[in-house]
């Protein structure tokens, strides 16, 4: 009796605590409407999904996405380490520059066989970008400055882009390329609305990086984006096969044919309208910038600009200086100008870029878009991580992004390799990356804008919709819970992400042809199956037909079906029946063993066939085709004189 007396007994208020931590775990497990974050790789697993879609990232009448986790099983013997490059042999820079000037670096002079400066003669000159004259002459002219300015151990320089020359005894042992950002404050005009402080826009832009792709490369980036509360968008579906039709619709709200049939014509770009220049209209300062820009939305196989585009634009520097200093080169790019890593000097400039804005007090438009970390390789982006956090990191812990409305995104995900061959990889490919982020008192004082961002994360949403998006922000303080209004009233192909999509939206109504939608449900059928192979057979027929008049191409016959899945459409969710059947086939071709994707669309009642957007190819074409210069067939056609 005495023993079961003394017996300690736990105080009633560690029971309400232990009560209280129980049910904050609950909530925080299953509460509905929670977001969650993806895991950095071997760590428990957190997904973004809701409760209610569990299974889904998107789940609404007209259509669904599955929730496929970035470290699937059939995934992961893709994912591997990737060494970053070895720039200029390792031998560092002899001069580096900030943001107004030059300087040498002494530790770098022993690389240089040098032990004092005394013999060392350096000088700058100036180049710059030479506009274009002819209506189909090439966007990549330059011009350097004879005068070559002598520099001593520091010198300011008021330049855009400069060449460095280094000479010892009239040898050159040095050549390098810098670029600055000088003020053209006296270029803006006046702004029309000048009550309200505009909202500042930066696009940042990672070519070819499905979603899960940079879950699974850069962690720690997507991580510091979820805590600055930028809000991603899960189902960003693209709406053509590479760069280029996925980013014209972003950045002029037109397909690539409607592009080319009102203001390009195949010639300069100078009389369509992007995004940068609505926003000049408003008096913003302006700035475009690529790298690996030999490439570039509007210059591989195309002109470019007769005159320069916008205020800043990194492009020019980035081709000119890969001329000259250019190293590292892998597969498409040069990986490093000089000892730097080219990336690295884009974020660099970006960064300065928007000190300059905020030092002439100017509001400003930027869209950027980087190509060599990400381009050519899946676990190449893995290098970056640390750079993009630390990019991000400081726009907003030193107040850049206070007033600035911030796009990090990309366009597609990588378009060949053996992950690409894969039912995800497929999937990924179709679904980019996209995080938007608005300033923390914008969202205050518009808490519908912000609410609305954050529901569409979970619905079918397209690059239409994100240039829709862009265009609000022209007058962001004019949008209220009763007027937010998508800017095409006609149809919902772009609807702007601050408005309501609405839930029976389909990847038909957003504009999305068939072999890219992601809505559809899938199941997998017999390669041999009589109806995959007079699919697949038509497929073929297809890509002879389109390079019949290229006598330079051989004929292509069918070498194998590798994979083959029948779709069911979104609209199979109100079984609403549909009079066709889609295919998607992965043939490979002879010669050359080229692999390509095609959704093929077979009526139920009678043989007719139809490709359905365009016929992808998942492998790499390299010299196959340098016979021709069309970029739309260079996919498909292997030279004839490769046989020989």
């Amino acid at each position: 009796m005495d023993s079961n007396e003394s017996r300690w007994r736990v105080p009633s208020t560690i029971w309400l605590l232990i009560f209280f931590v129980g049910l904050l775990y609950f909530l925080n497990v299953f509460q509905i409407e929670e977001y969650y974050t993806y895991p950095t790789p071997g760590r428990s697993e957190k997904f973004y999904a809701k409760e209610s879609l569990k299974g889904f990232l998107v789940k609404t009448k007209g259509c669904r996405i599955p929730y496929m986790h970035p470290m699937d099983k059939t995934i992961t013997k893709y994912i591997f380490k990737y060494d970053p490059p070895v720039c200029n042999n390792g031998i560092p820079s002899l001069y580096e520059s900030n943001f107004t000037s030059l300087y040498l670096v002494n530790s770098s002079l022993p690389h240089y066989n040098l032990t004092d400066t005394k013999d060392l003669k350096c000088c700058y000159q100036e180049v710059s970008r030479r506009d274009v004259k002819g209506p189909k002459d090439n966007d990549n002219s330059f011009f350097t400055n004879k005068t070559c300015t002598n520099i001593g151990e520091s010198t300011n320089i008021d330049k855009n882009y400069i060449l460095i020359t280094c000479r010892v005894n009239k040898h050159v042992i040095y050549t390098d390329m810098f670029w600055f950002v000088p003020s053209k404050v006296n270029n803006k005009t006046e702004m029309i609305n000048d009550v309200t402080p505009p909202l500042n826009v930066l696009m940042v832009g990672l070519d070819a990086v499905s979603r899960l792709n940079l879950h699974r490369q850069m962690p720690k980036t997507v991580a510091y984006l979820t805590q600055i509360d930028a809000v991603e968008m899960l189902g960003y579906n693209k709406v053509g096969d590479n760069t280029f039709p996925n980013l014209i619709p972003v950045l002029s709200g037109l397909t690539e044919g409607e592009l080319k049939d009102s203001c390009w014509h195949g010639k300069h770009f100078d009389n369509c309208t992007f995004l940068w220049n609505m926003f000049k209209n408003k008096g913003y300062m302006t700035s475009f910038g690529e790298d690996s820009s030999w490439m570039g939305l509007f210059n591989y196989m195309r002109h470019g600009f007769s005159r320069q585009p916008t205020d800043y634009a990194y492009g020019y520097f980035n081709r000119i200086s890969e001329q000259k200093v250019g190293n590292a080169h892998s597969m498409n790019v040069d990986q490093c100008i000089g000892s730097r890593e080219v990336y690295k000097d884009f974020l660099e400039y970006i960064g300065s870029v928007t000190r300059r804005f905020r030092m002439d007090n100017t509001p400003y438009f930027a869209f950027y878009w980087g190509a060599s970390l990400s381009h050519d390789y899946l676990n190449k982006p893995s290098t970056g991580d640390e750079s993009y956090l630390e990019f991000f990191r400081s726009l907003y812990e030193d107040g850049y992004l206070d007033n600035t409305v911030l796009v990090f995104m990309s366009d597609h995900g990588i378009r060949w390799g053996s992950i690409r061959q894969t039912y995800q990889g497929r999937m990924e490919e179709r679904l980019p990356f996209v995080f938007v982020r608005l300033p923390d008192d914008y969202k205050k004082h518009h808490p519908q804008i912000y609410n609305n961002l954050k529901v569409n994360s979970h619905k079918l949403t397209t690059p239409f919709d994100l240039h829709e998006t862009m265009a609000d922000l022209l007058d962001p303080y004019s949008l209220t819970s009763d007027n937010i209004h998508s800017r095409n009233d006609t149809n919902d192909r772009g609807i702007s992400l601050f408005s309501q999509i609405p839930d029976t939206r389909t990847c038909e109504t957003a504009a999305i042809d068939a072999h890219w939608c992601t809505c559809q449900q899938s199941q997998e059928v017999a390669e041999d199956d009589p109806k995959v192979l007079e699919a697949a057979a038509f497929v073929v027929r297809r890509m002879n037909s389109l390079l019949k008049d290229l006598t330079e191409c051989a004929n292509l016959t069918l070498d194998a079906v590798l994979n083959a899945r029948v779709m069911s459409h979104a609209d199979a969710i109100t079984n609403k029946k549909h009079e066709f059947e889609d295919y998607m086939i992965t043939v490979r071709t002879a010669p050359g063993e080229g692999v390509f994707e095609s959704t093929v669309r077979r009526v139920l009642e009678g043989t007719a066939h139809e490709i359905m957007g365009t016929i992808s190819r998942l492998n790499l074409y390299g010299k196959q085709s340098k016979c021709i210069t069309d970029f739309h067939l260079k996919l498909y056609c292997y030279c004839k004189s490769l046989f020989f």
